[in-house]
């Protein structure tokens, strides 16, 4: 789940630089980019209530995101984020990769769910980034700035030298087991991307997946620990050998 987080914020910064030099008016902009591209890369919709950005200082917040859950579970929305913070490097916007010097996501709140045979929301959503990453990847490299502006005409590519993930909280429903709820500990990662960088939908790859796999793991620890139903038992097993594979 942690692949999922990393791509608004990723899809954030694309917007800022295709537009950086061209518009005044970015933070409605912004938001319907984040909107767009999130809804195609993830295949459900994707809102955010507000995004209020200052290129003077590089500083920007991202309010109110919500990712609809995958058609088949039972649940309004896969989660929720309360707020996004970023800290952009502004000599970075005309290199590649782009740098951004802070990220952190803060109070997500995951509704986890697996089915009798294994399969969640989660992965599904995984399933839909490798589906729709390279076509993402494609637009967003046709609608940067000229070459003679960036420099480039590929997609763009960021590198994080610090990002967290902050307060996540995930409520978790297996095999229609009595929902767990679990509050991950905090995640923090430095040089995410290095020198070379990532496109953002390789950045959302990364941090959906790393979260679906520490909530998965939460939530079934957690159930083992607890007394499940006989019928349960071997899935959770099952699940268990698996993440530990």
């Amino acid at each position: 789940m942690k692949k999922i987080l990393i791509v608004f914020a990723g899809l954030a910064v694309v917007a800022v630089i295709a537009l950086y030099l061209l518009v005044g008016n970015l933070d409605k902009i912004i938001k319907g980019a984040i909107e767009g591209a999130g809804s195609e890369l993830l295949g459900v919709p994707v809102t955010v209530a507000y995004v209020e950005l200052d290129l003077k200082s590089g500083t920007g917040r991202i309010s109110g995101i919500t990712v609809a859950n995958p058609a088949g579970y039972q649940a309004v929305n896969a989660f929720q984020m309360d707020m996004i913070r970023l800290g952009l490097d502004l000599g970075s916007l005309k290199k590649q990769p782009i740098v951004i010097k802070e990220l952190n996501i803060q109070s997500p709140t995951v509704d986890l769910e697996v089915n009798d045979q294994g399969g969640s929301n989660m992965q599904t959503l995984i399933d839909n980034i490798k589906k729709n990453s390279a076509k993402t990847d494609e637009k967003a490299a046709e609608e940067q700035p000229s070459q003679e502006e960036t420099g480039s005409k590929e997609p763009v590519k960021l590198s994080f030298t610090k990002l967290a993930i902050t307060g996540a909280t995930v409520n978790g429903v297996v095999a229609g087991q009595k929902l767990t709820q679990v509050v991950l500990p905090d995640i923090v990662r430095e040089n995410v991307g290095g020198s070379k960088g990532l496109t953002p939908a390789q950045v959302g790859g990364v941090i959906i997946g790393d979260i679906a796999a520490q909530s998965l793991q939460a939530v079934v620890e957690k159930k083992l620990s607890e007394k499940v139903e006989e019928a349960a038992q071997g899935l959770f097993e099952d699940l268990k050998k698996k993440l530990g594979q």
